[in-house]
């Protein structure tokens, strides 16, 4: 029993490698640095590295499959976005050699589509935020006319918060739509989207398909985000939400889907109805909540790759919280700036909260992650 796990540098990854590593799956950590964060694990049996998939990407595909032709796994999962739009793409060149748990290319393409996704769930009678499609500069003037501020403008592909703006009038949206343009080089096919800001908690619920039909749900409540203004969760707690779970697994239903997925919404506020955000078509960044509350989305997807299928899990733990200390300690102090409220100062040391990231049993990651962190910071400091 073997698999291979990439984008090794990341969190999720760590807790994918770790899940798989915990059931005597013999684990092969990849990256493009050859000293990743998941590699420090007790759980890494080897690792290998391979070009960047962003900077290089048929050179990766090419270091990909000669691993996986040389050395026999028996699932290649892939857990960030650059390697899973890849892989899923050239699935023909690695499946004669391990099994891919993936959807097919054109759907996950489509599915990341933000405003592709946002007119089926439409069509399918799921709320999504209002949302304009613009396709050159002179449209912003007819929509900021029908529309009430804050806005949110948002990049039709990319993931956590890149590309991300929260506009509060006019003169705003007009300078930031302009400049995100410009600053990730956009056609006018791939404009940004605009939409309505919606106020409300966000939700995650994920699910694991086997080839159209459902095998694992799990929902999740986020209690804390950074940046604080709209970003990946650092702090959360598994709960039960029917309706949005229902309407999760009809967009998912839909596409006939493969493999695992988050779906996100927030709880609009004004109304307590669920609204659709977006569908994770990978591994995602809070995957450890599932784990911890009873749903091993890694472990089960490699059960389903080597052996046809998995006995199916919908129950779990409610009210299991989870966190990544490191990352969530610097939000806690940006909710304090914020709200001035002292009662998040005894957030930083929460009783019965299980780690993202630090681990007694496995302790090495959690330095690595402290020296990632600290590069990052200088490196920021003096670009």
């Amino acid at each position: 029993m073997n698999a291979l796990i990439t984008s090794a540098n990341s969190l999720k990854a760590l807790v994918v490698v770790r899940s798989l590593g915990k059931q005597g799956i013999e684990v092969t950590t990849g990256d493009k640095t050859s000293f990743s964060l998941s590699s420090y694990s007790k759980y890494s049996s080897k690792s290998v590295s391979y070009p960047s998939p962003q900077k290089y990407p048929l050179n990766f595909i090419t270091s990909l499959t000669e691993e996986v032709s040389k050395n026999k796994y028996d699932v290649l999962i892939p857990v960030h976005s650059e390697d899973t739009y890849l892989i899923a793409k050239h699935k023909s060149k690695l499946e004669p050699y391990v099994k891919v748990p993936l959807h097919n290319y054109s759907t996950i393409i489509n599915v990341n589509d933000k405003g592709y996704l946002m007119k089926v769930a439409e069509n399918l009678g799921i709320r999504v935020p209002k949302t304009f499609y613009p396709t050159n500069l002179n449209e912003l003037d007819s929509i900021v006319n029908n529309v009430n501020f804050p806005l949110v403008i948002k990049l039709r592909n990319s993931s956590s918060s890149i590309g991300l703006s929260y506009v509060y009038s006019k003169e705003e949206l007009l300078k930031k739509y302009e400049e995100t343009i410009l600053k990730f080089n956009l056609s006018s096919s791939e404009y940004p989207l605009i939409q309505e800001y919606i106020e409300g908690e966000g939700y995650g619920v994920s699910l694991l398909y086997n080839q159209g039909s459902l095998r694992a749900k799990f929902t999740h409540k986020r209690l804390r985000e950074y940046p604080i203004s709209g970003g990946p969760s650092t702090y959360r707690i598994s709960v039960k939400h029917p309706k949005m779970e229902k309407l999760a697994i009809k967009l998912l239903d839909y596409f006939k889907w493969h493999g695992v997925a988050m779906v996100e919404f927030k709880l609009d506020k004004k109304n307590n109805e669920p609204v659709l955000m977006e569908i994770n078509p990978r591994f995602w960044g809070s995957i450890n909540q599932a784990v911890q509350s009873g749903v091993d989305f890694p472990y089960l997807l490699y059960t389903m790759a080597v052996e046809g299928d998995v006995k199916p899990v919908f129950n779990y733990k409610v009210g299991i919280k989870t966190r990544n200390m490191f990352i969530d300690s610097v939000a806690i102090l940006k909710y304090f700036q914020k709200t001035k409220n002292l009662n998040f100062v005894k957030e930083f040391f929460p009783l019965y909260v299980k780690d993202d990231v630090f681990s007694f049993n496995d302790l090495l990651p959690s330095f690595k992650f402290i020296q990632i962190g600290i590069n990052e910071m200088i490196n920021s400091r003096y670009k």
